[in-house]
């Protein structure tokens, strides 16, 4: 079998056995219903607010007063996709890890190991069969959902995205992407590291555990101004160069928290996502050159750890460590 159809061969084979794995299904039912509460609830508050502020416009109007004395809300209907991606953060890290981890262990438990070395198959057909059929997962995984949320605030919140704001929507996913194969690559490295896959799952969650839940809840909690609902700087209505001076004189407080959030490849997925769907209020009305000035350390960051871990995968497989079988 040449390489090019050992490829496709394994990466067909990885997206049936995942459709069939009770684990993943459970998991990806759950995300699903977690972000499809969260879509309805976002949605019908939005349509709720339009509402209102329709009727109070009318009342105007039918009092002889001009409504040009209310003033029109801005509405950003993206932000409603805070719950999502905080689900993608969490849950869809989880999903990553069981996929990689499934990937290798399945290997290493039926015995196979030693009969797919036997034969001249390349790290590039095995390994990447394997994240190219995993990927496939991933992004079906993600279409359900991009297509629910179009669905839900197109037909509940009554909403029609600009192109700008699918664009931004079709580049926050394609990022969202990107951080669920890096859990995939990042739990397949482990696998192929350990001798036993008990002690890899273990280190995976771990690692999971600290760089997404912890490390980011601390610098959110240092973070001055979530100190106040709704931002102290707002709060406070202090511009961008007032905030910058602020937060100068608390240089080294500063940049012991940054380097917390650095560490963490979830808090780089998040501040970028969040920065292209305007979620942190700053970025709406801004176009894609403005976030993109902003956040391309970030966006560096999340790219550099998938391909990081991709190519750790196939440099531990070249080495023989799909052999450490326990």
């Amino acid at each position: 079998m040449r390489n090019s159809d050992a490829f496709i061969v394994i990466a067909k084979k990885e997206y049936a056995d995942a459709v069939k794995n009770v684990l993943f299904l459970t998991l990806v039912s759950f995300l699903l219903g977690l972000v499809g509460i969260s879509l309805l609830v976002a949605a019908f508050n939005f349509q709720s607010q339009v509402a209102q502020y329709n009727q109070a416009l009318e009342q105007i109007k039918q009092s002889g007063l001009t409504g040009a004395m209310l003033e029109e809300p801005q509405y950003y209907p993206l932000q409603m996709l805070r719950g999502t991606v905080e689900y993608l953060e969490i849950i869809g890290a989880i999903i990553g890890i069981i996929l990689g981890y499934l990937a290798i262990a399945k290997e290493k438990g039926a015995n196979t190991a030693r009969l797919l070395l036997s034969r001249p198959l390349g790290g590039v057909s095995f390994v990447g069969g394997k994240i190219f059929g995993n990927s496939l997962l991933i992004l079906s995984v993600l279409g359900i959902i991009f297509l629910f949320i179009i669905v839900s605030i197109s037909g509940i919140g009554h909403v029609l995205f600009s192109q700008l704001e699918l664009l931004k929507l079709f580049l926050a996913f394609l990022f969202s992407f990107i951080y669920l194969v890096f859990f995939f690559c990042f739990a397949m490295l482990l696998t192929l590291f350990f001798r036993s896959m008990p002690h890899a799952l273990i280190v995976a969650f771990s690692v999971w555990l600290v760089f997404v839940l912890i490390i980011p809840q601390i610098g959110d909690t240092m973070d001055p101004d979530n100190q106040v609902p709704g931002g102290f700087f707002n709060s406070m209505h202090m511009t961008q160069d007032q905030q910058k001076r602020v937060i100068a004189k608390f240089k080294r407080y500063e940049n012991f928290r940054n380097a917390m959030e650095e560490s963490s490849v979830e808090k780089h997925y998040e501040r970028l996502v969040f920065a292209t769907l305007g979620i942190k209020d700053m970025y709406n009305d801004k176009g894609l050159s403005f976030i993109f000035k902003d956040k391309w350390g970030d966006l560096v960051w999340v790219i550099g750890y998938c391909i990081m871990g991709a190519i750790l995968s196939f440099a531990l497989f070249k080495n023989g460590r799909l052999l450490n079988s326990p």
